[in-house]
């Protein structure tokens, strides 16, 4: 969900009002006019609707989605007219907010969940699934983060809100964050080697793929993108197996490409053979074998 600005003080009410005076209620998919998947018209079921669309606020955000599906709603003058326009239609997103042209803005439900569940005991369970599913992978989420930030470096543990912010906005580090984190790498690490080993021990600790998703996770190969590859190499040498599979990750890293034949020619026989047994994949192994092997 995109912000697109502050609330406008819309009327959070508003489409309450409207809805008192609907009778009924079709449910169907987005986007366009696809099939009817409920008609509703019990009184105290379309009560218990209005009751899980209370608007808590209208933060000035938009979703970047059509929408799980359409709630068409209609008056006493349409039920049971196949034909007949809706009262209103409000689209349902993620079971957190709601679409109207009521308002300018997607409003954020004080309970989308209550929502998801009327669609679902209706038979209509498919959002209610892909909510719950979306929970599972947000805690997986949150839980391979908190992983990631225990590995940090400790003199680097007061940026770790700052590092993470990274995947909420996109891109990296900013050249001046950089220089500022840096300082402090060289200040409590002087010792390249010793520096290198504790980056790449960091760079372990990613989860995602080798190209480095989240983009939190590339932040520890922006620091070893300005270590020298003979040290680099002193520091594959010695490395724990911790270490050697970050290493292998910022080998593997697409940004690192341009630095690649310079690092790998920097490595020993013994340190490349160690490297490719750390390697957690088939399909990369053969794809860094290929480039050890091109190396003169």
């Amino acid at each position: 969900m995109g912000f697109g600005g502050e609330s406008s003080g819309g009327d959070l009410d508003a489409l309450d009002r409207l809805l008192a005076t609907a009778r009924e209620v079709r449910v169907r998919e987005m986007p366009g006019d696809a099939a009817i998947l409920l008609v509703e018209r019990d009184p105290v079921a379309l009560r218990a609707l209005r009751d899980a669309l209370r608007i808590a606020d209208l933060p000035g955000c938009v979703c970047m989605c059509w929408g799980d599906v359409a709630l068409d709603f209609f008056d006493a003058t349409a039920i049971f007219d196949a034909t007949a326009r809706p009262l209103t239609t409000v689209t349902l997103h993620h079971g957190s907010s709601v679409r109207w042209t009521g308002w300018a803005q997607d409003a954020l439900l004080a309970d989308g969940v209550r929502a998801l569940d009327w669609l679902a005991v209706r038979g209509v369970s498919t959002p209610l699934r892909e909510f719950r599913a979306a929970e599972q992978r947000q805690a997986e989420s949150d839980r391979t983060a908190r992983l990631w930030v225990a590995a940090i470096p400790g003199p680097l543990a007061p940026y770790a809100n700052l590092f993470l912010d990274t995947s909420a906005v996109g891109g990296g580090l900013s050249g001046p964050q950089i220089a500022e984190v840096r300082a402090l790498l060289l200040a409590a690490y002087p010792n390249p080697v010793d520096r290198i080993l504790r980056l790449c021990a960091w760079n372990a600790a990613g989860t995602g793929a080798y190209s480095h998703y989240p983009a939190h996770e590339r932040i520890p190969a922006q620091f070893l993108d300005l270590e020298h590859p003979a040290d680099f190499a002193r520091a594959v040498e010695v490395s724990d197996a911790p270490g050697t599979a970050g290493a292998v990750r910022y080998l593997l890293c697409w940004d690192t490409r341009k630095r690649l034949p310079g690092l790998l020619t920097a490595l020993s026989p013994a340190a490349r053979r160690k490297i490719l047994l750390h390697v957690r994949d088939a399909d990369s192994r053969r794809w860094l074998q290929h480039r050890i092997s091109r190396l003169r």
